[in-house]
């Protein structure tokens, strides 16, 4: 399984809410959010063009435009990266990984005790 950057998953997780997406559309919605860094739509245009090679993306040509239908639903992405990571981060130990999220600080109290009462359940 390919792993994907920052950029790339925000892209995926546009086209897997709203559907097949143009580069625009893409482009429109990330420049919305005041969070986000500017970004050319070259750059998005890039992204989108990568992943299709990728194979997360098919691309089908629309007028002058391409719209982008993702080719992997986001719950088989989602459970192929974790089984990566529990597998190879974390040489097949769920217990460490699950303790790594547990201890990640950014959690609330509630959250964290939570991962941990789950732990403590499954012995």
């Amino acid at each position: 399984m390919e792993i994907i950057g920052p950029l790339q998953v925000k892209v995926m997780h546009h086209i897997w809410r709203r559907g097949p997406s143009t580069v625009h559309d893409v482009h429109d919605e990330l420049m919305a959010d005041p969070a986000e860094k500017r970004l050319a739509y070259t750059t998005i245009l890039t992204v989108m063009r990568n992943l299709a090679r990728r194979g997360f993306l098919d691309q089908t040509p629309e007028g002058r435009a391409h719209r982008f239908a993702a080719k992997i639903d986001e719950g088989s992405y989602k459970r192929e990266l974790l089984h990566h990571v529990r597998t190879e981060v974390f040489r097949g130990d769920l217990r460490a990984m699950l303790d790594a999220v547990a201890a990640d600080e950014s959690l609330t109290t509630g959250q964290r005790d939570c991962l941990k009462g789950m732990l403590v359940a499954a012995g």
